[in-house]
């Protein structure tokens, strides 16, 4: 089977030439599925599609870019709830699932932060997958409010203000649960973390907090939800 997944456009232009989505290959056994993608479609100017507004010279859906990384979150909780306890004596599937949320929960985080930056730029964002890079990019009173919305949610900023660690340093702060600046250390612990968890293989132990980068995507998307671009 060949999945294709394409813009609205594309998807409009082969529906037109093929008689049904579902396209069997003369002479083949080759199924080919059509799909439309949300993270595929720009308007036809090639510019950016915001609330039905557009911005210059990027090309990027932005609010598509958003779709997507809150669609692959989804799929990362559901895949959590349901992959704490093996379903059957084949241990296959469970371990697929431990796998799959960190990729899921970091490719998202760095979607959503590209969306930021497309935005905030007017122009593509940076060719890196390195989390902090891409927050560190964004402008500083953009960082200071994610991190304060960050600071609500996370239980280690909790800590943090309830032990009085604001002035601690920042492995006497881990011993004790507790972050000052949440979302800047989180997507520190995790820059790289879609390669690491990629590749697996070639290391003896990874950790992943599942938890705290899934608050810290929900911040990022929110708050990119609820802002005014133009």
């Amino acid at each position: 089977m060949i999945l294709i997944l394409a813009n609205q456009s594309t998807v409009d232009k082969i529906r037109n030439e093929w008689s049904r989505v579902q396209y069997v290959s003369p002479g083949s056994k080759v199924t080919i599925e059509l799909h439309q993608g949300a993270a595929f479609d720009t308007l036809p100017t090639g510019k950016l599609n915001v609330k039905g507004k557009s911005a210059d010279r990027t090309g990027y859906d932005t609010y598509s870019m958003i779709r997507s990384a809150r669609s692959l979150q989804r799929v990362a909780n559901e895949l959590e709830e349901k992959g704490h306890e093996p379903e059957s004596s084949d241990e296959w599937p469970f371990e697929g699932k431990f796998l799959a949320c960190p990729i899921l929960l970091s490719l998202a985080t760095g979607i959503a932060l590209k969306a930021w930056q497309c935005s905030e730029r007017q122009a593509p964002p940076d060719r890196t997958h390195d989390l902090l890079k891409l927050f560190k990019s964004l402008k500083q009173d953009t960082q200071e409010m994610l991190e304060a919305r960050m600071r609500k949610v996370s239980p280690w900023a909790m800590n943090a203000e309830q032990l009085g660690m604001h002035e601690a340093p920042r492995d006497v702060q881990d011993m004790f649960f507790a972050r000052t600046h949440p979302l800047r250390d989180v997507l520190s612990d995790h820059s790289d973390a879609n390669l690491r968890w990629r590749f697996l293989y070639e290391r003896h132990m990874e950790t992943f907090e599942t938890g705290e980068v899934d608050n810290a995507l929900t911040v990022i998307i929110d708050a990119y939800n609820e802002r005014r671009w133009f």
